[in-house]
């Protein structure tokens, strides 16, 4: 059974230059390349959680208690970052606009826009990072919300975040575990978006391909999956599928295809993985172990026994 565990990053000892490359490797896959400048003194002895699963990574760092400002370039995924200041207000300069949102009150960003954040306490740093597949049926009611500060006393914010506190503090989940948590996270946006004022929310999804690739996420460890199933759960036939597909320059067989390898790769990457290669080969939906060889070989350039081997000599 996987077992999905949160990481635990740096230490007290960690001088200015250690601090900022942990924190660049943190936040990168959330924020995008990232500089941070501090007012007085530097960034020594940066700690904090990071808990990252396929359609949810969250990050808590303990900054120290000086002014800070920390300029983020965006992502390519057009999804949604979630972040809040701890120990005192957040102040976020996105194009033209300026918000400043107080202690522990919220704000929602796009994940692709170039962004300055200013923390002028320091202090601790709360992210979360939310795939564009994975909040496509919700986008709309979320719109009205975003560089809007919510504040903490709202009830369904608070259990948003009590859900990501949970996952970054427990010592481990099971993926079942896991995904049923990050489900009922999901599950709290169009409350959160109802409880602020917006219109109730619809089940159907704003996007037919953003639907058709959550679909896929939810399914890659399930090796018999196909374009069958999914034409079922979408109720259209698997032509309108591949056409989907193909207005994107590929097809349902070789996006899948890409996907998992993608998902295996970081788990071989993972620090501290101790899945041997069959069992992530299986654990992302291939049957065949010479298959899998193949593909990954063919896709990245090197054997995933080789990939490992080079990753855990350069930690």
């Amino acid at each position: 059974m996987e077992i999905i565990r949160p990481l635990k990053f740096g230490t007290l000892s960690l001088t200015d230059r250690e601090s900022r490359l942990v924190c660049r490797s943190i936040l990168v896959d959330m924020l995008g390349e990232s500089t941070i400048a501090t007012e007085e003194g530097d960034l020594a002895g940066v700690t904090g959680l990071f808990w990252r699963y396929v359609s949810l990574s969250l990050a808590t760092v303990y900054f120290p208690k000086t002014p800070l400002r920390m300029a983020a370039n965006g992502i390519r995924d057009a999804g949604i970052v979630i972040m809040r200041a701890m120990d005192g207000p957040l102040i976020v300069h996105h194009r033209r606009k300026k918000v400043e949102a107080a202690r522990g009150d919220v704000l929602f960003l796009p994940a692709d826009a170039s962004c300055e954040f200013t923390l002028p306490e320091g202090g601790r740093f709360d992210c979360a990072h939310l795939p564009a597949y994975a909040v496509a049926s919700v986008r709309a009611l979320l719109r009205p919300l975003m560089m809007q500060p919510l504040a903490a006393e709202c009830l369904p914010l608070q259990l948003l975040t009590n859900y990501a506190g949970y996952l970054l503090r427990q010592e481990y989940q099971s993926e079942e575990h896991a995904g049923m948590m990050v489900a009922h996270f999901y599950d709290l946006l169009p409350v959160l978006a109802q409880h602020v004022g917006n219109r109730a929310p619809r089940e159907t999804p704003q996007n037919r391909m953003a639907s058709i690739k959550k679909l896929i996420e939810q399914n890659l460890a399930n090796g018999s999956f196909s374009i069958t199933d999914v034409a079922g759960a979408e109720g259209i036939t698997p032509r309108a599928i591949q056409k989907f597909f193909s207005r994107e320059g590929t097809t349902f067989s070789r996006y899948l295809l890409g996907r998992r390898l993608a998902l295996a790769k970081g788990l071989i990457l993972a620090e501290g993985s101790s899945c041997s290669i069959s069992q992530i080969a299986y654990n992302v939906g291939f049957n065949d172990l010479s298959y899998f060889n193949r593909t990954f070989r063919s896709r990245y350039g090197v054997r995933p026994s080789d990939l490992r081997r080079l990753a855990s000599a350069a930690a």
